[in-house]
């Protein structure tokens, strides 16, 4: 079997809310991954903590998801040679390996009120010490610890620290040290609350460090690729897979994402859920195009299918993408970038994909029952004339507004060309072609119609175009007379001409 066969890859989302941008960019470059191997992506649900996680959630993460179409190969859905992928379901599976642990000696019962260990907490970092955990419990015999519990005494259990330096061999990274100090004994189960229920005897809520060690190696994880947040973590993990004689997968911890600002994210530079920038009108196209940029280069000059570098379709994504041209230095969320690309999306797309995820949002600003009376030819039709002037979907109610209404308004640069004393002939001849113009109107007939207010008017050229397009729009720029003006009614132009005509003399 060849080594790409073999790849596994997973996305570990915790249930707390709809799907995170930094969180889809995890999950787009271990699905990127996967494909170029040939591998397998694993969705697992890590909902051991109970107080924040949500089937609700997990619902809000599964549809987003969907929404960027980055499916997973198993999953709690579509199911898996490794069950189960939720990790409330498999702590039977947790309590066991504890027991493993606490058999050995590398895992003892630790009593500590929680206020306790906060206040020692709270005390090392005012000394300016690494908080550790001072082994208050770590010299608690077996025997004398199951007394206590059997007494109603509640505790947790603390993993056995080795005394010994790591280095992780990362990908992106590079060598990373673990000294020794890094780490004290530290909670693999903690005490549970009073809402808890104990997975075994004696053995409460398994913690992250130690779920996912666990469920890395049962579910053949052979690459790792994270946040950078996650490195920390990792001086824990390292110690549990050296308890339990495991292989190590490869790690890539993936560079973190800053603001436009090179702060910390937040709402007002990108800090947001791919739900609510799929709900502001972005494409998921261009947002996974934006998200593979961000920590991720292809090294080198490339020709892609749109002729820019930066813009790729998923099987150029998929084709180009290495782990290698993961980049150590922190990405910038650039949201003027995001939409720049979106608008780029918004034009290259297919009419039929636009339409349909435009719908929504004129629906909305419209009403459902005033966009159904319109044709869907019609509708294709006034989307594809003004996807070109808008940068999101939500963008495309202001610029169909004009006809849907039938009144495109005046700006004030065609207010004035119009009441220039040249424009006056273009106007009464643009006024009696159209009394003779035939309905439905249709693009061949404008172009007759153009020539027909040329020869009644005797201007040329600009002096023509410009006033004819003044009048009849209310603007001096924008689409093709002859794609734009079939979507209105002849009466609703001459009602236009009309009203522009009145305010030019004033």
């Amino acid at each position: 079997m060849s080594q790409k066969s073999n790849v596994r890859v997973r996305f570990a989302p915790s249930p707390t809310g709809f799907l995170h941008v930094g969180g889809a960019r995890s999950l787009l470059f271990n699905y990127l991954y996967a494909k170029k191997t040939n591998g397998t992506l694993v969705l697992r649900i890590e909902d051991t903590d109970q107080a924040r996680s949500t089937r609700e959630s997990e619902r809000m993460i599964f549809e987003d998801i969907a929404e960027i179409n980055l499916p997973s190969d198993e999953s709690p859905i579509v199911g898996g040679p490794f069950p189960p992928y939720r990790q409330s379901d498999r702590m039977s599976i947790y309590a066991d390996h504890a027991k493993q642990l606490l058999d050995r000696n590398m895992a003892y019962y630790c009593f500590c009120p929680e206020e306790e260990l906060g206040r020692k907490r709270e005390l090392a970092l005012k000394l300016g010490k690494v908080p550790q955990y001072d082994g208050t419990c770590a010299g608690i015999t077996i025997e004398d610890a199951r007394a206590r519990l059997k007494k109603g005494e509640k505790a947790g259990l603390r993993f056995r620290a080795f005394k010994k330096d790591y280095i992780l061999k990362d990908i992106v990274k590079g060598d990373v040290s673990f000294q020794e100090n890094v780490v004290g004994d530290f909670f693999i189960t903690r005490t549970p609350r009073e809402d808890e229920k104990e997975i075994a005897d004696g053995i409460g809520m398994p913690v992250y460090n130690f779920c996912c060690v666990i469920d890395d190696h049962l579910m053949n994880i052979t690459h790792v690729i994270r946040g950078d947040d996650h490195l920390s973590n990792t001086a824990r993990q390292l110690q549990i897979y050296d308890a339990f004689g495991w292989e190590l997968p490869t790690f890539a911890h993936i560079a973190m994402v800053l603001g436009s600002d090179r702060q910390k994210l937040s709402k007002r530079n990108g800090d947001s859920s791919v739900h609510e920038y799929l709900a502001n009108g972005y494409l998921p196209q261009a947002l996974l195009n934006f998200l593979v940029l961000l920590g991720w280069s292809t090294g080198a000059e490339i020709k892609t299918a749109s002729g820019h570098p930066e813009l790729f379709t998923m099987e150029e994504m998929i084709s180009l993408f290495d782990l290698k041209g993961l980049q150590k230095s922190p990405a910038v969320f650039d949201v003027t970038k995001l939409q720049w690309m979106n608008s780029q999306y918004m034009r290259s797309l297919p009419l039929d994909e636009i339409y349909t995820r435009g719908l929504r949002f004129l629906e909305a600003e419209f009403g459902v029952d005033h966009v159904a009376a319109k044709s869907q030819e019609w509708l294709k039709r006034v989307v594809d004339l003004v996807r070109g002037e808008s940068t999101l979907l939500s963008d495309l109610p202001k610029n169909i507004r004009p006809y849907f209404t039938g009144d495109a308004g005046t700006e004030a640069e065609a207010a004035e060309l119009l009441k220039k004393p040249e424009s006056a002939a273009v106007i009464g001849a643009v006024e009696a072609s159209l009394a003779e113009l035939a309905e439905p109107i249709t693009s061949e007939s404008i172009d007759a119609f153009q020539k027909k207010v040329g020869e009644k008017s005797g201007a040329k050229g600009k002096g023509l175009f410009m006033p004819m397009r003044a009048i009849l729009t209310g603007k001096t720029h924008g689409p093709e007379l002859k794609k734009s003006l079939p979507l209105f009614t002849k009466q609703q132009l001459m009602a236009q001409v009309q009203t522009r005509k009145a305010q030019s003399l004033t």
